[in-house]
């Protein structure tokens, strides 16, 4: 089975592909699908999610080389950028450094570089697993997420879709995770970003990482939480779109120690 996505946009213009987070889906990009109108956007599904459920999830590397299998097959001789959120940004880590010279830029938001304690991650996903399957677990999850209302119709369709044996597999691997080796062979310009109110280990994970991957910036959004692309979309838009066309970045973002 090959990975599903939603095709939307421009197709004679550089590419976009977007990895959403843990339990989302497509849905969760609409305020950046509605302004990159003039790109050529793929919306992807990751395995164990929408139209990619009953795709197996192995491991962040395997989950990378679907993606990129996915790219060379559909978009093959076009400019490749990448937009990564969470789970998604993780992906995306891994993309870049297996297939280092396959995208022209990439931002990456909420990506971690290191997971918590093995035991809590485990627990938490063991109550996660149990409370996504009940309406009040999937709005108190919506509700850490800082989701707005409008948005929880498709959320509550994604969660209710979500392979429950993935997430299991997906929390193991969290609870495991090491950065890639080669995170030195990234040759993609790539922006680490996650909102200033974002618990502590993704904040410092975005100084982290823009520190260890070669042409890397890290900066934060003011007064967002994790999924600020829909708390600020107006933000996020203009950041996603200034680190892809190389502008300037917006005088609102706050720069990470270097």
């Amino acid at each position: 089975m090959k990975l599903t996505y939603e095709r939307s946009g421009n197709p004679d213009a550089a590419a976009i592909v977007f990895l959403h987070g843990m339990g989302m889906g497509p849905w969760m990009w609409h305020a950046q699908i509605r302004h990159f109108v003039d790109y050529d956007c793929f919306n992807v599904d990751l395995p164990g999610h929408g139209g990619s459920r009953d795709i197996a999830w192995d491991s962040f590397d395997q989950v990378a080389d679907e993606v990129a299998c996915l790219i060379d097959e559909t978009i093959p001789d076009k400019p490749v950028h990448l937009i990564g959120m969470s789970l998604g940004a993780v992906v995306g880590l891994h993309l870049l450094a297996r297939h280092p010279r396959r995208f022209e830029r990439a931002v990456l938001t909420g990506a971690f570089a290191e997971a918590p304690p093995r035991w809590q991650i485990r627990l938490q996903g063991q109550v996660m697993a149990l409370l996504l399957q009940t309406g009040t677990g999937r709005r108190l999850f919506a509700r850490m997420l800082q989701l707005p209302a409008e948005a929880m119709p498709a959320y509550e369709q994604s969660i209710r879709a979500l392979s429950i044996p993935t997430y299991r597999q997906i929390v193991r691997q969290i609870a495991d995770y090491a950065l890639p080796d080669d995170l030195r062979s990234i040759a993609t310009p790539t922006l680490f970003v996650t909102g200033e109110k974002d618990i502590p280990i993704n904040r410092h994970s975005v100084t982290r990482l823009a520190r260890q991957v070669p042409e890397a910036v890290g900066v934060f959004a003011p007064g967002v939480h994790h999924s600020w692309n829909g708390e600020n979309p107006a933000l996020f838009n203009a950041t996603a779109r200034a680190w892809i066309e190389g502008q300037a970045l917006p005088d609102a973002l706050i720069p990470a120690a270097t």
